[in-house]
């Protein structure tokens, strides 16, 4: 009888742990929107610095997605039903489904407009190696440099603010740049963020104190960020 030798499908070789992967939402009128090119600066600039990363948009237009596809980030239309909240819990779930992510794996928001960004997230991230939750915040000296005079002053202020509503309900809460955006958190806490179901800006930061409630080591990790010039 012939003989035909046993095929052996070998097992796909798993998918090497991802560090870190940034996760935004966006919507812009158009590909000309002065953001959605700011926005292709920023996702040009996270890739080329080896970053993962993931789009949720809910442009009107195919040919924001397009653009924004060609940088070479995960853009997918919005599903979820809602604003900013809904986008970025949907921006959660998808990073957290990719392949190599991790519990340990940081998932990491930032604004589509913060381009200098991307140049701060490898230290900021190394420097807060031992924390579940990192929360970056602006230099003073670069703040006061490249941004309006009067954002700095109404920010500051609102910083100083919202440390004080939030330690009314968590007392070991660390000084915050609340107003920055950008912010990180291990994969294994992403709940904390899908579920709690804020509309805008509520959905970024009142999962903060949660985590803090919950023990979780949250870190406050100084760069020297620099405000875009068109925006």
């Amino acid at each position: 009888a012939p003989f035909f030798p046993t095929t052996r499908r070998m097992a796909p070789a798993a998918a090497e742990a991802v560090a870190s992967v940034v996760f935004t939402a966006t919507w812009y009128s158009g590909a000309d929107d002065v953001r959605c090119l700011a926005a292709t600066e920023t996702l040009r600039a996270l890739v080329a610095a080896g970053l993962p990363v993931v789009v949720v948009d809910a442009s009107p237009a195919a040919a924001v997605r397009d653009l924004l596809s060609a940088t070479g980030a995960i853009v997918s239309e919005q599903k979820a039903v809602g604003k900013k909240g809904a986008a970025l819990r949907e921006a959660v779930a998808i990073a957290s489904a990719l392949p190599g992510v991790v519990a340990e794996t940081w998932l990491c928001w930032q604004e589509p407009e913060k381009t200098d960004m991307a140049r701060h997230w490898a230290t900021a991230l190394d420097a807060a190696k031992d924390a579940d939750v990192l929360v970056p915040r602006r230099e003073s000296a670069r703040f006061a440099a490249t941004y309006p005079i009067e954002q700095v002053h109404s920010e500051t202020y609102g910083n100083l603010y919202l440390d004080a509503v939030a330690r009314t309900h968590c007392d070991a809460l660390p000084p915050l740049d609340w107003h920055f955006g950008p912010f990180a958190f291990r994969a294994r806490h992403s709940d904390l963020w899908t579920r709690f179901g804020g509309p805008m800006y509520d959905a970024q930061v009142v999962p903060l104190v949660h985590a803090v409630r919950k023990g979780l080591r949250l870190a406050s990790v100084a760069g020297a960020f620099e405000a875009p010039p068109p925006l």
